[in-house]
This record gives structure tokens, C-alpha cells and sequence, in this order.
């Protein structure tokens, strides 16, 4: 007994360690990606606070964020991601600030300045860069990792696909993701090489990945991405419904352009029937569809099938179709979409199911 007890004592020290760890990261991230670290003594333009605070933190490494911002309260910004070098990533966050400082019709009275490279800001703040990850699903960087045993759950991302010679692994992810980080989701990325990317070697990929998320103990499994990533989130809910709670699909698309009469034909059909897959399944789900998208052969109509499956099915359905500013394939990624439907994301997969929002939404989501 007398050998076990200094063991013990060893035990009950390390106990209350392990929290102020926890809690330091957690601080960390809430000092970094601040409104507040953005300017010393003014408050920075709305675009400016959420392009950095939710955007950037879907970026990889090497990144860099840059801005502008005038006495006047008007700001400029951008972002890089996926570059081979720091330095590389900060030139391209420069550059692309200064164009579009050089763009505004009365520009403002500063010139562009960095603000973080990767995880560190100008003026020494920091995080922890996550790594690693889980089978075929990697870590987001910039995002808190917190595990299974503490998190509320995890988010598996899936990018889009332009053909075997483009690249989408460095591509950042849309800003409403950190919300749900936020609110305690880890974030996984499935990434994917463009040359083995096509459609019958990524699916199976995907999900062959899904049950060690249940071994590993996550309480809740949400499946997401845009274009071909929501197109396979869709799929893979479909066929391994036990393992998925709920599915965010952003634009989702798996044609090509559809330009031509044929394919749109084939782009609708092939849609209802991706969405008869999930008629079964108890998993929430979110599809947002856009003005403009050139991969759609019909927005509108795509959230009038999401609205109608929503009327029979038990769990909670939702379409957005934006009326708002957020229009194209890439609408999920503006920052004006984070704002305005950001709090629907959220209510659809944490709020109760009678409070759950359902049918089809046009307008903005300011009470979630």
C-alpha cells in the first residue's frame, strides 16, 4: 500500500493539469481570432471582422491574411492559403489586398498591412497548429481541436473537384464552418488528390473513413461540403446511414458546367434521386443552393425538392436559397452567406428538433 500511495498522490497532481492546458488553447484562439486583434483602438468593418475571425481559420499552411483600413471605417481584405512558403503567402495576401485597394473607387487612407501568417499574428499572439488526423481525414489547421472526448462533435469537410490537373487541397474552407467549431465541432478535412479524385475512388474512400469517427467515440457525425464534397457528403449519408447524424451539402454539384440541355437534364434527374436516398435517413439535413450557379441547372428548383422532402421526412430538412448578396458556385465562401445564414447552420444541427428550422428559407437567419 505504501508503494501505491506516492502514485496515487502522483496521480491526483496531474489531474487538475490537464484542464488549464485545455483551457489555455481555448484562450488562445479566442485572443487570436478577435475582432479585437485586428486594430489597436477602432473597430474594424464587419467584413473585415468576419473575414478574419471565421474565414481565415479555414485556411492551411502556409497562409497569410492582410488588410486596410481607413479613418473613414471603410476596409479592404484577403486572404492566402496553401502556399509553399511563408513568405509566398504573404506576398499573395499583399498583392491581392493591394488590387483591390487600387479597385475602390476612393481608397482608403492606408495601405495594406499583414495581420497573421498562419497561426501568429503581427504582434506575437498565437495558436497551436493542429496536425494529424484519422484514417483519410485531416486535422484543419487553424481550427480548435478538442477530440472525441470533449468535443460535441466532428465535421468532415469535402472540397470540390475541377479535373486531374487542379488542385483544391490548399483551397480554405467557407467561414460558417468556424461556427461550428465555435460551438465545439472538430473539423476534418477530406482532402483529396486530383488525380485520384474521380468519383469511383474518392466515394468509397469517404466511406471506408466513417466508422472509425463512431469508434473513436464522436457523439455526433455531420458530413459536409461544396460541389462534388456535397455531392459525395450526400451519397455516403445515403449508404451508411447509421454512421452519419446530419449533412450540410453546399451547391452541390457532379455535371460540369450545365450549359447544355442534356446535361441539365441529366443534373436535375440525377439530383432527385440523390435526395430520394435520404428520404430514410434520420440525419438533419442542410442543402444551400445559389443565384448564378453555373454547375446548377436549377437553384430554385433544387430547394423546391429539398422543401418538399423536408414535408416528409422526421428529421429536420432545410433548403437556403439566398436571396441575398451570396450568389454563384462559390456562395458558401462569401462573407456576406457567413453572416446572413451562418446562425441556420448552427440551429439546424444543435437545436432541438421542434425548434430545428425546416423547409425552404430565402431570407437571412438573424434569429437562427
Amino acid at each position: 500500500m505504501r508503494a501505491v500511495l506516492p502514485l496515487l498522490f502522483g496521480l491526483l497532481l496531474a489531474l487538475p493539469a490537464s484542464a488549464p492546458a485545455w483551457a489555455d488553447e481555448e484562450a488562445a484562439h479566442q485572443r487570436v481570432f478577435s475582432a479585437g486583434s485586428i486594430l489597436r483602438g477602432g473597430l474594424p468593418t464587419a467584413s473585415l471582422a468576419i473575414g478574419f475571425t471565421q474565414h481565415y481559420r479555414g485556411a492551411v499552411p502556409h497562409a497569410a491574411f492582410a488588410f486596410a483600413q481607413g479613418a473613414d471605417g471603410r476596409a479592404v481584405w484577403a486572404m492566402s492559403s496553401g502556399h509553399a512558403t511563408p513568405s509566398e503567402a504573404e506576398a499573395e495576401a499583399l498583392d491581392s489586398c493591394t488590387r483591390r485597394l487600387r479597385q475602390m473607387r476612393s481608397a482608403p487612407d492606408q495601405s495594406c498591412q499583414l495581420l497573421a501568417t498562419d497561426g501568429a499574428l503581427r504582434d506575437g499572439g498565437t495558436i497551436r497548429v493542429e496536425r494529424g488526423g484519422l484514417g483519410p481525414f485531416q486535422r484543419s489547421p487553424f481550427h480548435r481541436h478538442r477530440g472525441p472526448a470533449e468535443a460535441a462533435g466532428v465535421l468532415v469537410w469535402g472540397h470540390g473537384y475541377g479535373g486531374p490537373d487542379e488542385d483544391f487541397r490548399g483551397k480554405p474552407l467557407p467561414g460558417f464552418v468556424t461556427a461550428l467549431n465555435e460551438a465545439g465541432f472538430d473539423i476534418l478535412r477530406f482532402d483529396r488528390h486530383p488525380g485520384d479524385d474521380a468519383l469511383f475512388i474518392s466515394q468509397p474512400r469517404l466511406v471506408r473513413g466513417l466508422p472509425a469517427l463512431r469508434a473513436q467515440g464522436y457523439r455526433q457525425v455531420v458530413l459536409g461540403g461544396e460541389s462534388r464534397g456535397a455531392w459525395q457528403a450526400l451519397m455516403a449519408a445515403a449508404e451508411r446511414p447509421e454512421l452519419v447524424d446530419a449533412v450540410i451539402a453546399a451547391a452541390p454539384a457532379a455535371h460540369g458546367e450545365v450549359e447544355e440541355n442534356e446535361t441539365r437534364a441529366d443534373a436535375l434527374a440525377d439530383f432527385q434521386r440523390l435526395l430520394a436516398g435520404m428520404a430514410a435517413s434520420p440525419a438533419r439535413l442542410l442543402v444551400i443552393t445559389f443565384e448564378g450557379d453555373e454547375f446548377d441547372p436549377d437553384p430554385g428548383a433544387r430547394a423546391q425538392a429539398v422543401a418538399g422532402l423536408a414535408a416528409r421526412r422526421a428529421a429536420p430538412t432545410l433548403a437556403l436559397f439566398p436571396n441575398g448578396p451570396a450568389r454563384g458556385h462559390s456562395g458558401a465562401r462569401d462573407w456576406r452567406f457567413t453572416r446572413d445564414y451562418g446562425a441556420c447552420v448552427l440551429t439546424l444541427l444543435r437545436a432541438p428538433e421542434p425548434a430545428a428550422p425546416r423547409g425552404l428559407r430565402r431570407r437571412s437567419c438573424g434569429g437562427g
